[in-house]
């Protein structure tokens, strides 16, 4: 009876919606302003599904069409309408985008177009691109979205949606710190809207990629909001999302017992709720604490068959290609490469890139399409790790040349990544995360015998933030003078913003408020780089150039220069050393047993500890000689000049000794200079012409609020460097301040400071002091096109600072090279003052006499050895400075030199003299 009450009540309805239509269709008046009320009406009638709604909304499209009225903002509604239905009834994303895009143009085109409506139909536009993980498309509609809603009062739930599916987007793609910027800006929102809901998800997002980009600490202090605020509004999906991630955080700092209880206790909770898809990664998750900290194959083995199990119930191919990409790599781990390769094939299949062999690689553009992730740099270095092991085992040379080519893919594959993410922190996060690769590439090539293919992939392990500045600032010289003040402009505000926060504490609401006024910024410098893109196709062009010299043309430049080259590898297990001279290359292994690179830690400490070098001597010297035993005399290189380029750890060649005694150092034999890579050693920058020679600053005695002793000696000492150069300008004492180094310091080809500076290998930033205040590494970007082709830093440790994996040193000294400016003579230890100087005189005077940078240190250096005591002769004094980057003769004016005004002097007198004395005899003689 009951049931068929309903079928009665279905039947009625039915009818009612039949006649509503035929009425719509049949005797409805062509009144536009009833169209409107018509949408409203259908859209809230409970009684209709969602397809009969569909049918409805076409009909009104139909009669508003046959009434010839002018497609406007409320016919824009009705496509919106038809535009959702599609998609949430038929599926039919290609009509909703249709439709979409339709809305877009009327109300954009016509005066009296919908904001809102416009709004809308971005957020729609952006949620379908999501959902077939086309991000970019997605990202630039959900922005679209954002600024049209600023400027509509009623959209703010729209803002806070797209910063959340941004935030998203930006974790996906492992740009963590935009995925934290997005949700920092959607947490302020929904804390003003007091959107409860919304702030637990963002602040869910935030927790996840403060994690990711090893900020635990911040991270910690979200996930117990999250858990507090879950319970309180048994919130059970976001609850089971901070227990989860404290989880993890409690396996980062070893606390394994506690990981794992909190792992069970979110799985549980996040089951009550029914989604099957945060299950399945839940369990990943799980697998991934097993396997990475536990070693337990078997548990975590169990957990990624669960991640399948579930993800088989919502069919999410992405998820299934995961769980079977962990599955591989625990079977590498197991030495099992057959049944990683079965795992391999499968993950591929449900990537739809299905390959027939092991031998067989997708192509790199069919993997892009599916959206470059952490998924397929794991899959993709799994592969290259079983079919190196092939090889090693079985002597499979096709396994070889398989996994070179997929080393290739791997590398498009990040380069791609990389062009993608706009946060530096996330690069220097993945440029981590991909160092492994880049190890197992260089140990492919070296068992191809593949000396090319190593300077490849050694290029492309480092310094590559670094070449994508420089990029970025020749890319500069191509816009208009307008924009190119406007993009420094946003760069200075930004360096000013960041400034101001680091001396706050977090919690404070200034704090607060500069945070938003940052991201704000930040978000308007992000558009403006965007439409200078587009505006300038040959600035797009140059910005993400990524052109890798080749080893033939490192060959040349090295020919031209009489230079040679060596490259140094340290991986986790083994050392490669690439030793290129103008018509050679050595490919070396050392494997752990053969050198230890810990080795370099304990010589430079050595090296900068004066007290323990000079007790501890003869250690030092068998230390040094061993060093130099197994890493540089292999290499036969002929003496002359040497250009080293190593990673994180720079120790200084020349304090090397070439006997046990520790006499003879290698200072005797070569002159060395460093390069971040030898794409920077190789960069032609676009410096322009120079107003001077030399420029210097010696503060002398500084402001009591920096709270550093003085330099008595530093402006005579100054005075003598600069004594060798015409045309120079210099700025001690109170003049020597912060503002005269920016404003004057770019126009000289030669930058010389003494004074003092700080760093560590911590997060804290680099600083430089000027007389009246301090000078940070990050402000250093806003050198305006430097003419400067030499900065000399006569301070202590301006190059030492955090060590980046695959970036090098975060040093004054990088600071300088990402400005523009080709070489830095840098420290990398506390200076004695009064070797500095000395050493910096002589440097100065070669320099002027026009040696080449590297040759003119070096006889500096013997210099100050010969004219100084015996304890002088501790590589503690004289070893300290070095120089990086391009090391040439510094072309000067040619009124500058002290040499060279000798010569003018001399045809001066002669000028003079000759006529004087001419017209005396003359007049002697009558």
């Amino acid at each position: 009876m009951y049931h068929n009450a309903i079928s009665i009540y279905k039947g009625f309805s039915y009818l009612i919606i039949v006649i509503s239509s035929f009425a719509l269709k049949a005797s409805a008046q062509c009144i536009e302003k009833d169209f409107l009320t018509k949408t409203s009406i259908i859209d809230k009638n409970t009684t209709l599904t969602g397809a009969e709604k569909l049918e409805q909304f076409y009909s009104l499209k139909n009669l508003f069409n046959r009434c010839k009225f002018q497609p406007d903002s409320i016919y824009s509604a009705i496509l919106l309408k038809i535009d959702y239905y599609e998609v949430y009834c038929n599926k039919n994303f290609d009509i909703g985008i249709a439709m979409a895009n339709e809305a877009v143009r009327i109300n954009t085109n016509n005066k009296g177009g919908s904001k809102y409506l416009t709004t809308k139909a971005y957020y729609h536009l952006a949620a379908y691109y999501y959902q077939f993980s086309l991000f970019d498309k997605a990202l630039k509609y959900f922005d679209s979205t954002i600024i049209t809603a600023n400027s509509f009062p009623d959209t703010t739930n729209y803002i806070i949606q797209s910063r959340l599916y941004k935030a998203y987007i930006y974790f996906q793609i492992g740009d963590y710190q935009k995925a934290i910027e997005e949700s920092t800006s959607g947490i302020y929102t929904s804390l003003q809207k007091k959107d409860s809901t919304h702030f637990l998800e963002l602040l869910t997002q935030r927790a996840q990629s403060l994690y990711y980009e090893n900020n635990f600490k911040d991270a910690f202090t979200d996930v117990n909001t999250m858990i507090k605020i879950a319970e309180k509004n048994n919130a059970l999906y976001e609850l089971a999302s901070a227990l989860k991630i404290k989880a993890i955080i409690f396996q980062k700092n070893q606390q394994f017992k506690a990981s794992d209880s909190l792992f069970k206790k979110a799985i549980a909770i996040r089951i009550k709720t029914g989604d099957f898809e945060q299950v399945s990664r839940d369990y990943i998750d799980y697998g991934n604490f097993y396997i990475d900290t536990l070693h337990y194959f078997e548990r975590a083995k169990f957990c990624y068959l669960q991640t399948i199990n579930h993800a088989k119930k919502i069919n999410d191919s992405s998820l299934l290609a995961k769980a079977n990409t962990n599955l591989a790599e625990l079977y590498l781990r197991k030495k099992d490469f057959l049944s990683s390769f079965k795992y391999i094939h499968k993950a591929f299949a449900y990537l739809n890139t299905l390959v027939d062999n092991i031998y067989q690689n997708p192509m790199s553009s069919d993997l892009c399409k599916t959206g470059i992730n952490e998924t397929i740099i794991v899959l993709i270095n799994n592969k290259i790790e079983a079919l190196l092991n092939i090889f090693i085992t079985k002597k499979d040379n096709n396994a070889l040349k398989a996994c070179m080519q997929t080393c290739f893919i791997m590398d498009t594959l990040i380069n791609k990544m990389r062009n993608g993410q706009t946060g530096n922190q996330s690069k220097l996060y993945w440029r981590n995360y991909t160092k492994d690769f880049y190890s197992n590439a260089i140990r492919a090539s070296f068992l191809a015998n593949n000396p090319d293919a190593a300077f490849y992939f050694m290029e492309k392990s480092r310094a590559v933030l670094l070449n994508d500045k420089l990029n970025e600032l020749n890319a500069a010289s191509y816009l208009s003078k307008t924009d190119a003040a406007k993009q420094e402009d946003y760069e200075i505000r930004i360096i000013e913003l960041q400034q101001k926060m680091s001396v706050l504490p977090d919690t404070s609401k200034q704090y607060h408020d500069l945070q938003l006024r940052l991201l704000n910024t930040k978000n308007d410098y992000e558009q403006f780089i965007k439409s200078l893109e587009q505006k300038y196709p040959v600035y797009y062009q140059y910005k993400y150039a990524d052109n890798v010299p080749t080893l033939k043309a490192l060959q040349l430049y090295l020919t031209k220069n009489n230079q040679n080259f060596v490259h140094y590898f340290f991986a986790d297990t083994a050392t490669y050393i690439l030793a290129i001279t103008a018509n050679n290359t050595k490919f070396i292994k050392l494997t752990q047993n053969e050198f230890n690179k810990d080795e370099l830690t304990g010589f430079i400490k050595l090296c900068s500890d004066k007290k323990a070098l000079n007790n501890n001597y003869h250690s030092f010297a068998l230390l040094s000689n061993s060093i130099y035993k197994k890493i540089f005399q292999p290499l036969q290189l002929p003496e002359g000049r040497v250009v080293i380029c190593t990673e994180n750890t720079v120790i200084p060649f020349e304090a090397l000794c070439a006997d046990k005694t520790g006499k003879h150092f290698l200072l005797n034999d070569y002159s060395f200079s460093y390069a971040y890579a030898a794409g920077f050693l190789m960069k032609q920058f676009n410096n322009p012409p120079a107003k001077g020679n030399f420029i210097g600053f010696a503060p002398v005695s500084f402001n009591k609020t920096l709270g550093v002793v003085d330099l008595k000696n530093a402006a005579s000492a100054l005075n003598a460097s600069a004594s060798f150069y015409n045309n120079d300008k210099l700025f001690t004492y109170s003049n020597a301040s912060r503002r005269n180094f920016f404003t004057y310091a770019p126009s000289y080809s030669v930058v010389s400071i003494f004074s003092h500076a700080y760093a560590d290998t911590t997060d804290n930033e680099p600083v430089l002091f000027m007389q009246d205040s301090l000078i940070h590494l990050s402000e250093l970007q806003s050198l305006n096109n430097p003419a400067t082709k030499l900065v000399l830093l006569s301070a202590c440790q301006t190059n030492v600072g955090k060590n980046a994996t695959g970036e090098g040193i975060y040093s004054l000294a990088r600071g300088f090279a990402s400005a523009g400016i080709p070489s830095v003579a840098a420290t990398l230890w506390k200076a004695d003052e009064e070797t500095i100087y000395a050493i910096s005189e002589k440097f100065n005077e070669y320099l002027a006499e026009g040696m080449n940078k590297d040759e003119a240190l070096q006889k500096a250096k013997s210099d100050f050895i010969q004219a100084n005591s015996s304890e002088k002769m501790l590589p503690y004094y004289w070893a300290n400075m070095i120089l990086i980057g391009n090391a040439d003769t510094v072309n000067l004016n040619v009124s500058s030199g002290n040499s060279n005004n000798k010569y003018l002097w001399l045809t001066a007198i002669i000028i003079i003299i000759l006529p004087a004395g001419f017209l005396f005899f003359k007049m002697k003689h009558r």
